[in-house]
């Protein structure tokens, strides 16, 4: 991620996963903090979003 437009990019793809709850993005380290009730999603489903918006995750 490069720049607010990708931070909002990327925080909205993970914010349309059914079952998030938060999500808390930071530019500078280019770190993203989810919340989520693993009882409807996972780890996969979200990375599985950033790869959709154009993103590679960690």
């Amino acid at each position: 991620m490069e720049c607010d437009h990708c931070v909002l990019r990327v925080g909205r793809a993970i914010a349309s996963v059914q079952g998030v709850t938060e999500v808390d993005i930071n530019l500078e380290t280019k770190e993203a903090v989810v919340d989520f009730e693993e009882t409807k999603t996972d780890i996969k489903k979200i990375k599985a979003v950033v790869r959709e918006a154009g993103y590679e995750p960690l």
